[in-house]
């Protein structure tokens, strides 16, 4: 952990020139582990969500440090880029590309996110909020994946047919301690290396006012079990070790290309919405 340590340094120090809210190279291949594996094995994982807009200028700048972190985590650390509100409404060309889902907006008004770029991490709430700005991403992600030990794991599977689109999905999730708390499941698609026009204000990151060919990533599709997910012991007791599985099928939309597409898969508890564990799978895998 030192190495990932010392790496995180260089994002507190150059945080302030990223950590701004509006009142990379393409294309990208989604990566990721696909399963906790034996109890010895499992790690702690992280979800970054971003809230952002192909018209938010500052949004380009936070998708990079995101990136930089990812770098810095690989697998331990899952994106999810959430386009809503009025900077992701489309407009006349270049920014007619329209990315929100229903889901992405109601998330945005539970949490009350209003500047852009924001952040959730795990959906931890400190001080009374889960909302970070991108300069606060970099520490919060370390001490997670430093100081919190995994309480569970998730193990995915899928099945893609690519003649008839249709993607089955098996989630296995699976406790590792006791608790008297209530879990709910929540699955998502993702889409990477999404093509379109982004505003931007930093030169470091692209051509400003407008980076023409973006590569939109990490891009949150649709929901896959609902929109909070499905209760995972709705008045029982966590049974350790016990597998709680789940199966899915569903017809990939045509518009999405399957060589970019992931699945997400996360616990939360009811009582504050806090991420238990995290786990990504490409459809491919």
């Amino acid at each position: 952990m030192k190495f990932k340590s010392l790496s995180l340094i260089l994002f507190v120090l150059i945080a302030g020139i990223f950590n701004s809210c509006d009142k990379i190279d393409p294309p990208y291949t989604t990566q990721g582990g696909g399963g906790g594996g034996e109890p010895e094995e499992v790690i702690q994982k992280v979800l970054l969500e971003d809230y952002t807009g192909h018209k938010c200028v500052n949004c380009p700048a936070a998708a990079k440090l995101a990136s930089d972190l990812k770098e810095v985590y690989g697998d331990q650390l899952i994106i999810l880029a959430v386009h809503t509100g009025v900077f992701a409404e489309p407009e006349n060309p270049p920014f007619d590309l329209d990315l929100r889902t229903s889901y992405g907006d109601q998330w945005r008004e539970q949490y009350n996110i209003i500047g852009f770029p924001s952040g959730l991490i795990n959906r931890r709430i400190e001080q009374g909020s889960a909302i970070l700005s991108s300069g606060k991403w970099g520490e919060k992600v370390m001490d997670i994946i430093e100081n919190i030990q995994p309480q569970a794991s998730i193990d995915i599977q899928t099945v893609f047919d690519d003649q008839s689109r249709n993607l089955e999905l098996i989630v296995n999730s699976k406790f590792l301690g006791s608790t008297n708390e209530t879990y709910f499941l929540q699955v998502l698609l993702t889409e990477d290396s999404i093509q379109g026009a982004q505003r931007n204000n930093n030169a470091a990151v692209g051509d400003v006012p407008t980076i023409e060919d973006y590569y939109h990533r990490h891009v949150l599709r649709q929901d896959i079990n609902g929109l909070n997910g499905e209760i995972i012991n709705e008045g029982e007791a966590i049974v350790v070790n016990e597998v709680y599985t789940h199966t899915y099928s569903l017809t990939l939309n045509a518009a999405y290309k399957a060589q970019h597409c992931s699945v997400i898969a996360f616990l939360y508890r009811i009582s504050d919405n806090e991420i238990l564990q995290v786990e990504e799978k490409h459809i491919l895998d």
